[in-house]
């Protein structure tokens, strides 16, 4: 066995970890081997033993080319920006009469400037975490897909082990994930109020630019 890990192995191991949304112990537990060898192949402080570089070949042929022969990998959608700039306010905001720094209406926007400053901040951060989450959690989807949807090893005994993986990697899904709609409706309800927000806060700025 070699002492130290290729760049070809620790980079089909990523790739077929990033692409099919393998965490270190699924993978792990696919090349039968502990998560912590997996860590120390891809840090290239160990080699994978030649008798297993046949399974991480099987799936490296689902990589989308030029690593392997599968589908173009789809694009992911953006995440939310905490930190990006607020757009200006639309026509109708533009439009509204709005009181100026030193009329006694000011003091209470200029007080919710500050608090929606603050829970944009929360609310955006923890969008961009749920955004992250959801992302993640639809390449295991489309990952586990792929894998059940490709030959099985013809070996018997490499079959059944196969068949006994893609189950655990379900059940790992159902688990982090029991409740796909839910999730996806709350996450959106949460983006609505994120843009709601910044729609907000763009509009007190212009009373308040420097609070």
């Amino acid at each position: 066995m070699n002492s130290s890990a290729s760049e070809s192995e620790v980079t089909l191991m990523a790739a077929v970890r990033a692409h099919l949304g393998l965490s270190v112990r699924q993978l792990a537990s696919y090349l039968d081997v502990s998560a912590s060898f997996v860590a120390h192949v891809e840090a290239r402080r160990k080699g994978l033993p030649p008798a297993l570089a046949p399974r991480l070949q099987g799936l490296s042929r689902l990589l989308p080319p030029p690593l392997g022969q599968g589908p173009a990998a789809l694009p992911e959608p953006p995440l939310y920006d905490p930190l990006a700039a607020l757009s200006a306010p639309d026509a109708l905001l533009q439009a509204t009469e709005l009181p100026t720094a030193a009329t006694p209406a000011a003091e209470p926007l200029r007080q919710r400037l500050l608090d929606g400053r603050q829970q944009l901040q929360e609310l955006g951060q923890r969008l961009a975490q749920q955004q992250a989450r959801a992302v993640a959690l639809a390449r295991r989807r489309r990952g586990l897909a792929q894998l059940q949807t490709a030959p099985f090893p013809t070996e018997p005994a490499e079959t059944a082990r196969y068949a006994r993986w893609l189950g655990a990697l379900a059940t790992d899904l159902a688990r982090d994930e029991p409740d796909p709609a839910a999730t996806a409706a709350a996450r959106l309800l949460l983006a609505c109020r994120v843009a709601a927000l910044r729609a907000e806060v763009a509009l007190l700025t212009r009373i308040s630019p420097t609070s």
